[in-house]
């Protein structure tokens, strides 16, 4: 079975673009942040993109095929990677297009379901899916790919990532029967919630939208997935609340942090990050 993994990168990054007062921050890294997808920011040592560090942690991990969901006017990205190639992975593109009627992309249930419709050899077999704007560890790759479930997402311990309180009590919170089965992704969860699964469980997993699962049975739940009533996208996590209901799709816990582009804040963090854990890394194997 080939490995694939999708990293969807066609978002506008409207929360990067805000505007923040008395940032040290390079200028040109500014410049990128407010004109260029988040993954494609310059926050390696070399001038890698998140995106470079991703698809590298991928090659470890045994993926031989990455499919970028692009919006569809971003002009950088698949030139990029079309004249950056790593070795022994296959990098193809599609475009989240997005309807007359609208003004932003459709979310990221629409995304996947755009780039599986734009790649019909992928709409069979299994397929890992995340954003482009955090980085998953190539242990966590494999954990998720050679777990025994064909669908699975991680549930990462929400004390063990590095991200100020507030925005991790607003993380999604993954409910689960007591063999480990996804219940729900249940976005903004009230404390009481959060209670009950450490109660439950012993600890708290939230979803940081990494997932394995079947493409053939993913691709109706994307169809019938709704607009959420609040910020009108169709979102994958229900998506992936759909197919819970229909089949079982495991959780496997992880401890470890997951660096993360939401804001301009976030640039330097991430820098500090790749710094530490990539130290040894030669620029040029990227």
């Amino acid at each position: 079975m080939n490995k694939r993994i999708l990293i969807l990168a066609g978002g506008m990054s409207s929360r990067m673009k805000k505007a923040v007062e008395n940032l040290a921050l390079d200028p040109k890294l500014v410049d990128q942040a407010n004109t260029l997808t988040k993954g494609m920011i310059s926050v390696g040592t070399a001038g890698q993109s998140l995106i470079d560090y991703q698809l590298m942690n991928a090659v470890e991990a045994g993926f031989t095929e990455a499919l970028l969901l692009l919006h569809p006017e971003d002009s950088l990205t698949q030139a990029y990677y079309e004249s950056n190639a790593f070795p022994g992975l296959s990098i193809r593109f599609a475009r989240q297009y997005i309807a007359a009627d609208r003004q932003k992309p459709a979310g990221t249930a629409d995304a996947v379901l755009q780039a599986l419709q734009q790649t019909p050899e992928w709409q069979q077999g299994r397929l890992v899916i995340c954003n482009s704007d955090n980085l998953y560890s190539t242990r966590a790759l494999e954990l998720l790919w050679n777990n025994p479930y064909p669908n699975a997402l991680v549930s990462y311990d929400r004390n063990a990532l590095l991200f100020p309180a507030e925005r991790i009590q607003a993380f999604a919170l993954i409910r689960t029967n007591a063999e480990g089965f996804l219940l729900d992704i249940h976005e903004k969860p009230s404390e009481a919630e959060v209670e009950a699964a450490r109660q439950q469980t012993g600890r708290v997993g939230v979803s940081m939208n990494l997932f394995a699962l079947e493409a053939q049975r993913l691709m109706p739940c994307l169809e019938a997935t709704p607009f959420h009533p609040i910020r009108n996208e169709k979102e994958l996590p229900t998506a992936v609340n759909l197919l819970a209901q229909l089949t079982s799709v495991y959780t496997l816990p992880l401890s470890e942090n997951v660096p993360d582009l939401t804001n301009k804040e976030d640039i330097a963090t991430v820098q500090q990050y790749l710094r530490e854990k990539y130290s040894s890394l030669d620029p040029t194997q990227l």
